[in-house]
């Protein structure tokens, strides 16, 4: 039967791992300022997309 719960130990371990190993915070980094920007555009549109209509 697999193991369902999850540890502390396992959570600190996959946190380290993707922000330590360089690698992967280059990826990490690239994908929170892809979301940043599409989020951020999101709102800027909710927020003042009837400005910018013609």
């Amino acid at each position: 039967m697999a193991d369902g719960v999850l540890s502390v130990e396992n959570i600190k371990a996959f946190w380290h791992s993707q922000v330590h190993d360089p690698e992967k915070r280059e990826l990490n980094l690239k994908l929170l300022r892809a979301f940043g920007l599409f989020a951020g555009s999101i709102v800027l549109m909710r927020r003042y997309g009837d400005l910018m209509a013609i």
